[in-house]
């Protein structure tokens, strides 16, 4: 039943870590009627914390602090007094183990110098785009392609067959496929070290205690942002909230439907007036990454703890080093190289790159957690309800990573009775669902060839005017993707409304 219309001062639609921090920062800075409203049943948003197999805890979204010498949410949990629980936070940052499914490991190889190679290719990317003038955007693949080529001269046969393959890596930083990944926006510096966070919903209780836990409001989806002189905020329920300031956290995903005019879409706000020309614009600038995850939860560790990251390359394509050897031309290699390229549309273990997280090493938990990328998120995560099935589905890229790591192979399907010393046994199988559920519709911004990354974040910090305000990992450079960068911006608009207010 519809209540009468509730005053309130600010209105935070969205309750994940950019709309928690600006209700914090509001109250602190003397804010006492505001209202957060959460379409989900949790706080939270991409930071998810869950329990698995006998209460193991993993994070589903968000995993760790990046850029730790500059992240003012990293700054302030290290300065937290100790915790009863444990440490917060653990720095992870080792040289992967590389693992190629028909050669093994190959990062021991001393005449490969994949990692030196690699900062070439970097170097290489950055002299092209940033040194450069007017250089066109392309794929990550095809760049990749134009070094091999510029640089041929300079590298073996195993770096010209591996190089590609390891690079791909970074699909697993933006969770986007390297055809579909910008050249010009891959490669990007990080200040400091990695510390993986144990766990996020530490972080996220943390600040949700500093306000009043009457301003939350879950099970509540927005459906309208209206402006007359004051601001309606109209949710799915027909309740009505009116007020001075609306700080608006939903993923850009979810504001890119605001454009559509199909209003029964699932997640949908309607903003009248409509979002303004420039953010329009922006948001059909800019693209939407996937990465997902699946945890693979063992009994216990039977493997190897030397590494905390191990990365299984996809299947090279057999004819690159002849293709780049004999080619007389640029063009020529690509269209021979696109040429052996082979897309049925199916799905292989081996298409793509995986990055493991072995945390048997970092916190001593007999699970390891796959990262992926898109179109692969997309496909794993509709049969995620099978667990059997998605083990099935990486058993060979298991059981050649637990190899590598002196182990047996694991020991087949989900195990409930059987037990073993020696070789691995799987006891559930936990998998995201970020591309499928509806307040997301992926993990964060990502960039395809011709993206522009910079225009979108001037335009939300912007706003849609004063009084209309945004917040989240996609209105910020500084962090853009990252928890502590969604932070960051709802403490920016909380800011910006407190110097603000008439008071």
């Amino acid at each position: 039943m519809k209540m009468g219309a509730q005053k309130k001062s600010v209105v935070i639609i969205g309750a994940g870590i950019a709309g928690l921090k600006a209700a914090s920062r509001l109250y602190e800075g003397g804010i006492k009627n505001c209202v957060v409203l959460e379409a989900r049943d949790r706080i939270g948003g991409r930071l998810y914390t869950i329990e698995g197999y006998e209460g193991r805890k993993y994070d589903l979204g968000a995993s760790w602090h990046h850029d730790t010498l500059t992240n003012a949410l990293f700054k302030e949990e290290a300065q937290l007094p100790a915790s009863e629980k444990g440490p917060r936070y653990v720095f992870d940052d080792d040289h992967a183990i590389i693992i190629d499914d028909l050669r093994g490991r190959i990062d021991i190889d001393p005449q490969m110098n994949l990692e030196i190679i690699d900062n070439e290719l970097s170097s290489f990317m950055d002299h092209e785009f940033h040194q450069k003038l007017g250089v066109p955007d392309c794929s990550f693949y095809e760049m990749v392609l134009n070094y091999l080529f510029e640089r041929r001269q300079f590298l073996t046969d195993d770096q010209i067959q591996y190089l590609p393959q390891v690079a791909r890596s970074l699909e697993l930083w933006h969770g986007v496929d390297w055809k579909m990944l910008s050249a010009k926006d891959t490669y990007f510096g990080h200040y400091g070290r990695n510390a993986m966070v144990l766990n996020y919903d530490s972080v996220v209780s943390r600040v949700a205690d500093s306000f009043p836990k009457d301003w939350l409001r879950l099970n509540t989806e927005v459906e309208l942002v209206k402006k007359d002189g004051q601001i309606t905020v109209r949710t799915t329920q027909g309740d009505e909230y009116r007020c001075d300031n609306v700080i608006v956290t939903i993923p850009q995903s979810l504001l890119l439907l605001s454009l559509s005019k199909d209003e029964r879409q699932q997640g949908r706000i309607s903003f009248e007036p409509p979002l303004r020309a420039g953010i329009a614009n922006a948001l059909n600038s800019i693209h939407f990454g996937c990465l997902g995850k699946v945890v693979f939860e063992f009994e216990k560790c039977c493997w190897s703890t030397e590494r905390s990251r191990i990365l299984t390359l996809a299947h090279s394509n057999d004819d690159i080093v002849k293709q780049v050897r004999t080619a007389t031309s640029l063009c020529q290699f690509i269209d021979l190289a696109k040429g052996s390229q082979k897309n049925d549309g199916t799905f292989s273990a081996w298409g793509h790159p995986l990055s493991f997280v072995n945390l048997a090493k970092t916190t001593g938990v007999p699970s390891l957690v796959m990262l992926m990328q898109e179109p692969l998120t997309q496909f794993i995560e509709s049969i995620r309800d099978d667990k059997n099935r998605v083990f099935q589905f990486f058993q060979s890229v298991l059981d050649r990573v637990m190899i590598v790591l002196g182990s047996d192979r694991c020991i087949d399907g989900i195990a409930k009775d059987i037990s073993s010393k020696d070789a691995p046994v799987l006891r559930n199988v936990i998998v995201t669902n970020w591309s499928r559920e509806p307040y997301s519709l992926g993990a964060y911004t990502a960039c395809h060839p011709g993206d522009d990354p910079l225009t979108i974040v001037t335009e939300m910090m912007d706003g849609q005017d004063s009084r209309i305000r945004f917040a989240g990992e996609h209105t910020i450079m500084d962090g853009a993707g990252c928890a502590y960068g969604a932070w960051e911006s709802g403490k920016r608009e909380a800011e910006y409304i407190l110097a603000n207010s008439p008071n």
